[in-house]
């Protein structure tokens, strides 16, 4: 038992035992969360239903459905719902959360063999990990994973540290290409992921086979692809048509129906969402809503969410990773490219608590990059910022809670 806990502190020579002792306690902790979710908030579980019966659409309309000719779609990419159709044909309720918290495991230990081969210093794999997943925007998705916002970045995270092993270690154009693919059809922004793939089958093959092994990866890309192309061409008459233009927008922020308002003046992706977007990514911190008569009465925190910097400042460190000039740049590609999407988006994530969600289709890049700085910076200084932004997670979801359960 002492050995045990010695490796648990440690954060090393995990077993079997180890891996079962930390998947217990992650569940367990979110047993709430469980005991809360609904199969009817989530749309991937409706689309896998619609799935099971040949349908493109569902049958009644939920929050941010598209409507089309008459009909209700999800136009939302459509792997997380392949994901859930297995548990939806064999299960009258299907509990997201639960099936959040099961991929979350698998996504630990992926991430964990990742952090074995590029981070020599045990303790430092162990605030990286932390960091991650309590301490970063992923817990929330998680917790809201009863909604498949939440549930396409649980989804798609996996996929992208399950990506980011294979470039890691083996390279199999057809695990790569079948991976970028599933990615793309939960999060479309992934495919910039093609960068770090392009630049590691480049690095790692001879001039013979590099041909061979981009050929392979594009042509097993393709076939989820085609598969997406052809979905979207079923339900909206065009391949490149995935319906987002025509959700029915609810929302009402302020009093003004903001994103119903955005995309009918200028459309899905715009410049002019720039500043607004750049502003809550970057620069804007926690905020709690005061109000009442004297402004003294807490009322509720900001669903625009919190900056990744605001919210997860380790995350400066990853400035410092040490790595070979053109694999740095890779790395500094994917990020940024994916964040330029990010930035002319109609919607910046909302509702979220101390989280720009949206960065979690970055988040797996980049904290690669933070562990190959933690070398470079004090262990005591990497240590505090983490525990301070696992410690403001905790107080932001506490007080959305209470102020859920108490509305002014």
């Amino acid at each position: 038992m002492k050995q045990f806990l010695l490796d648990l502190t440690l954060f090393d020579n995990f077993y079997w035992k180890h891996w079962l002792f930390i998947f217990s306690i992650f569940i367990i902790i979110h047993i709430p969360a469980i005991y809360q979710a609904s199969t009817k908030t989530n749309l991937a579980v409706h689309q896998a239903e619609a799935f099971l019966k040949g349908n493109t659409y569902v049958s009644n309309y939920y929050w941010d459905v598209a409507e089309y000719e008459g009909k209700y779609y999800v136009s939302f990419p459509p792997f997380p719902s392949i994901v859930a159709l297995p548990f939806v044909a064999l299960f009258e309720f299907v509990n997201s959360v639960l099936i959040s918290l099961l991929l979350t495991c698998f996504s630990m230990y992926t991430l964990f063999q990742i952090l074995v081969k590029i981070l020599p210093d045990r303790r430092g794999r162990k605030w990286v990990f932390l960091s991650f997943f309590f301490g970063s925007g992923y817990w929330w998705t998680v917790l809201t994973s009863h909604h498949i916002n939440g549930f396409a970045h649980v989804v798609c995270t996996l996929l992208l540290f399950l990506l980011l092993n294979e470039l890691l270690n083996k390279q199999r154009p057809i695990l790569i290409g079948l991976l970028i693919g599933a990615a793309f059809l939960s999060r479309q922004m992934t495919i910039f992921y093609g960068i770090l793939i392009l630049y590691y089958l480049v690095v790692n093959n001879s001039r013979e086979k590099l041909f061979s092994s981009v050929i392979i990866t594009g042509v097993t890309f393709a076939i989820p692809l085609g598969f997406y192309l052809y979905f979207n061409y079923l339900r909206f008459n065009s391949p490149f048509n995935t319906g987002h233009g025509y959700i029915v927008y609810q929302a009402v922020v302020n009093g003004n129906d903001l994103f119903k308002s955005r995309v009918s003046e200028l459309g899905l992706f715009n410049w002019r969402y720039i500043p607004f977007n750049f502003y809550h990514l970057f620069i804007k911190g926690h905020n709690v809503i005061f109000g009442g008569q004297s402004m003294l009465k807490p009322q509720g925190i900001d669903l625009f969410g919190s900056s990744i910097l605001a919210a997860s400042p380790f995350i400066i460190f990853s400035l410092k990773a040490k790595l070979e000039k053109w694999q740095l740049m890779a790395f500094w590609s994917t990020i940024l490219m994916i964040t330029i999407g990010i930035l002319m988006y109609h919607n910046n994530g909302w509702q979220q608590v101390n989280t720009q969600r949206f960065s979690l289709d970055f988040f797996p890049a980049l904290i690669l990059l933070v562990a190959w700085g933690y070398s470079s910076i004090p262990s005591w200084l990497f240590r505090g910022l983490v525990i301070y932004a696992i410690g403001l997670n905790c107080v932001s979801f506490g007080l959305h809670l209470y102020f859920q359960l108490n509305p002014m």
